[in-house]
């Protein structure tokens, strides 16, 4: 009789779970789709229109610059007074929308992007992974790159919070070069005004 319950008892427990898991299930690929979807329409408008106000607009919704720029600085974030995170917001947005629209400018030319599916992380994220396809102009070899998208949601949008290309990540690299030059000042004053005069430096380039 205990055996009969028990396995009565698991019957709600099984569906619970099953249940919990929908949302998560449909949430990856809601995240898919819009990174597929935004990427098409970017490279699109790349190959029309570089300084469209709506490559700009579009760049702008699909990334979550605030949590890059948190992810970027790390325990440095908690240190900035509220005007010095907006000057940095400023600065890193500029450079991080370059960095990006010249990431998808190198897939142009390429073959094919393939979405090979998705996973969420133990903080509710979801990584869409992809795979480029293209040609080695001098052997005409294709070549492959893994660059994998890490989404989350912001007021129930998915935006990007990182950026992996194989293997390296793009707010990773941002931290290590951060945390070397803030790191290399005699003091965090020293160092965050250094940081803020090589970002303002490279945008000017």
């Amino acid at each position: 009789m205990k055996y009969r319950i028990v396995r009565f008892l698991s019957l709600p427990l099984l569906l619970a779970l099953s249940l919990a898991s929908a949302p998560a299930l449909a949430d990856g690929s809601e995240a898919e789709t819009r990174v597929r979807e935004a990427n098409d329409r970017l490279r699109e408008l790349l190959r029309t229109d570089e300084s469209s106000a709506e490559l700009a607009e579009l760049v702008d919704s699909l990334l979550d610059y605030e949590g890059l720029a948190r992810g970027a600085l790390s325990a440095h974030w908690d240190r900035l007074t509220e005007p010095q995170r907006t000057e940095f917001l400023d600065l890193f947005k500029q450079l991080v929308a370059q960095s990006y629209r010249d990431g998808l400018k190198e897939t142009l030319d390429n073959i094919a992007i393939d979405f090979l599916g998705w996973e969420i992380t133990p903080r509710s994220s979801v990584i869409v992974q992809t795979r480029v396809r293209k040609i080695q102009t001098r052997r005409n070899r294709r070549a492959e790159t893994m660059i994998n998208y890490e989404m989350h949601l912001v007021a129930g949008i998915w935006k990007m919070i990182d950026v992996t290309t194989d293997d390296v990540s793009l707010v990773q690299s941002y931290r290590d070069q951060f945390n070397n030059i803030i790191g290399a000042a005699a003091d965090f004053d020293a160092g965050w005004a250094d940081l803020i005069g090589r970002m303002r430096r490279k945008l000017e380039e």
